[in-house]
């Protein structure tokens, strides 16, 4: 009976500490990463402005390298609506590193789009993304955070 006594205490610690311990994370970083990536710029380049948005966290934000903080769906919408109105199309994200924890994964990427110029000519924009991607309750991965810049 003493041992009894003695195990139920510790199998009570042992499952406690089990129990608060962050698991192995069940997904891939860079897969997480590039599936993202592929659903991004495929809704960019179809300009199919909704499924865009819906990448984001209904509270997310997003700077776009002028100083500036968007907040939510619909300021990130407006933004892309723009862009989308002016021309700018053949977006790519190529990844430099990713970083995770436990629900969220970190992006640290290169971004290329195109616009076309006044005479015709194919313009090329690129610079410096990061993006924080987090699991939802549905187990889908959503943008909540995500900066840019943009190079010379």
């Amino acid at each position: 009976m003493n041992m009894l006594k003695r195990f139920i205490p510790l199998s009570l610690l042992i499952l406690t500490v089990t129990a608060c311990s962050n698991p192995a994370a069940d997904y891939d970083a860079q897969e997480v990463v590039n599936s993202a990536n592929e659903q991004w710029n495929a809704a960019f380049n179809d300009k199919d402005l909704d499924a865009l948005t819906e990448l984001y966290a209904s509270q997310a934000t997003l700077s776009p390298g002028d100083g500036n903080v968007l907040n939510g769906q619909q300021e990130i919408a407006a933004l892309f609506q723009g862009f989308f109105e002016n021309g700018l199309h053949n977006h790519n994200i190529a990844t430099i590193a990713t970083y995770s924890s436990a629900g969220q994964v970190s992006q640290l990427a290169n971004w290329s789009a195109d616009a076309e110029g006044e005479n015709g000519e194919t313009i090329t924009f690129n610079g410096v993304l990061m993006t924080v991607l987090q699991q939802n309750e549905a187990g889908e991965w959503q943008v909540v955070s995500h900066i840019w810049n943009m190079a010379e």
